[in-house]
């Protein structure tokens, strides 16, 4: 168990990092082992070769998602999983393509969920179903999620169909009872949990699980899997935490989940601090917000007022935690010190 006396050291090792190893990697990839660094740039080629059509314009497409392309953490998960699993001969080919099968089987995903949720936004720029029509990014994806098949077959990593397989069940299924609940409002703790879950945490675990198996340490598959899952879970609370910090140009909360009917972990526990009839009158800004923002607003401060960012950030801690005490079992190796850095990075990024 990790005690926390060496938590504390921990994050005073994983500060000052500066400067990403990439254009678009967080600055805390600078800090991996440099067969990781070399790892993710030479996978970088090799997605976008992988992406490659006879459509000009789904190549377009697949170019203007690439550039797009966010802190690639389940990539890092795989090549750290790796390391630390076979630190010999950590990356084989199938580490490079069960990390492409992983990557674009969570960019189908997104994609999908910017139609489903009508979002015309991501990461700050238009989303594929905004630039184009909802028909093209419902193909794109498609076409993301049978490549991530084709990956599969193409390398002969039948070993890694079920691996694969159960988080897209998983993400569909999180997703309708996302959509079922942005509807009744009636979200409570453990269903958001579970929902988290399904939509982020088994994908990141899968990577983790692909990492080991790929380098051929399947004793230690499990065990990776429940690190990235629980990685997964304190990267999605503390996702959901944004929604309420973040401003717009005009210094107003984005809120954009609250728009979406979406009830998080902040705004979860603050409901559960007042009255029924505030509750009330607070989920009924919720069900309007997204026909007068003025009702973001509200609910922001409602959240703040009753320490629902306070509350979210301690249980993304305690999941962390979680991580850490199962990362401590593996051998001493840089790729281990690494997986600790990128946990503790989960909770502490400002974006």
């Amino acid at each position: 168990m990790i005690d926390i006396i060496q938590i504390r050291t921990m994050k005073e090792n994983t500060k000052g990092l500066e400067s990403g190893i990439n254009k678009g990697f967080p600055d805390i990839y600078n800090s991996f082992p440099k067969e990781v660094r070399d790892a993710l740039n030479r996978f970088e080629a090799f997605f976008r070769k992988s992406l490659s059509s006879d459509s000009p314009l789904l190549n377009e497409v697949m170019r203007y998602i690439f550039d797009r392309r966010g802190k690639r953490i389940r990539p890092a998960c795989v090549f750290l999983s790796a390391l630390a699993s076979a630190p010999s001969k950590p990356f084989t080919d199938k580490t490079f393509a069960g990390t492409a099968a992983i990557e674009m089987v969570h960019t189908a995903s997104i994609v999908h969920d910017d139609v489903v949720d009508r979002s015309d936004q991501r990461r700050g720029n238009k989303s594929v179903n905004a630039e184009w029509t909802s028909r093209i990014a419902v193909l794109a994806g498609d076409y993301l999620m049978a490549k991530a098949l084709v990956m599969i077959t193409e390398y002969q990593m039948f070993d890694f169909m079920n691996v694969m397989s159960r988080p897209i069940v998983e993400m569909s299924v999180g997703e309708m009872i996302q959509i079922e609940k942005s509807i009744s409002l009636d979200t409570t703790e453990e269903i958001y949990f579970e929902i988290i879950r399904k939509k982020t945490a088994v994908l990141i675990g899968a990577s983790m699980e692909i990492g080991a198996k790929s380098s051929g340490a399947s004793h230690l598959a499990e065990t990776m899997y429940c690190i990235g899952e629980n990685i997964g879970m304190a990267f999605q609370i503390k996702d959901d935490i944004f929604d309420y910090e973040k401003t717009n140009l005009l210094g107003k909360p984005t809120g954009n989940d609250v728009v979406e009917n979406k009830i998080t972990l902040p705004l979860i526990y603050a409901l559960k601090q007042v009255d029924s009839k505030r509750q009330k009158e607070i989920l009924k800004c919720v069900k309007h917000s997204s026909t007068d923002r003025k009702h973001v607003s509200t609910v922001r401060d409602f959240v703040l007022e009753n320490n629902g960012l306070t509350y979210a950030t301690t249980v993304a801690e305690k999941y962390v935690e979680k991580a850490l005490n199962l990362i401590s079992v593996l051998d001493d190796s840089p790729a281990k010190q690494s997986l600790i850095s990128l946990s503790l990075y989960v909770t502490k990024r400002n974006e």
